[in-house]
């Protein structure tokens, strides 16, 4: 068996590489936006293409922010162990 410094080396073990999360909330909200984008596509069919250019957009700042996100946990999380491991 792998260790985890191994699995990430190889390329193995990547959080980008995860499912799309199945809660409730997350299905909720995935679908109401879906329902109100096809509710003013359709009050607006002129707006479409922009309205996808203002979703893409959207999705690539929520991204810039899961990364810092998860850099900064990382980051944290060093710091908690580094922190155990020299007080006494």
């Amino acid at each position: 068996m792998k260790s985890l410094l191994e699995k990430i080396y190889y390329g193995e073990l990547s959080p980008c590489t995860m499912p799309t999360p199945t809660t409730e909330r997350y299905t909720r909200a995935r679908d109401e936006s879906e329902h109100l984008k096809e509710m003013l596509v359709g009050k607006y069919p002129d707006c479409e293409r922009l309205l996808e250019q203002y979703t893409d957009e959207l999705h690539s700042t929520a991204a810039c922010e899961s990364l810092q996100d998860f850099e900064h946990g990382f980051r944290l999380a060093l710091q908690i162990i580094l922190d155990s491991l020299t007080k006494d």
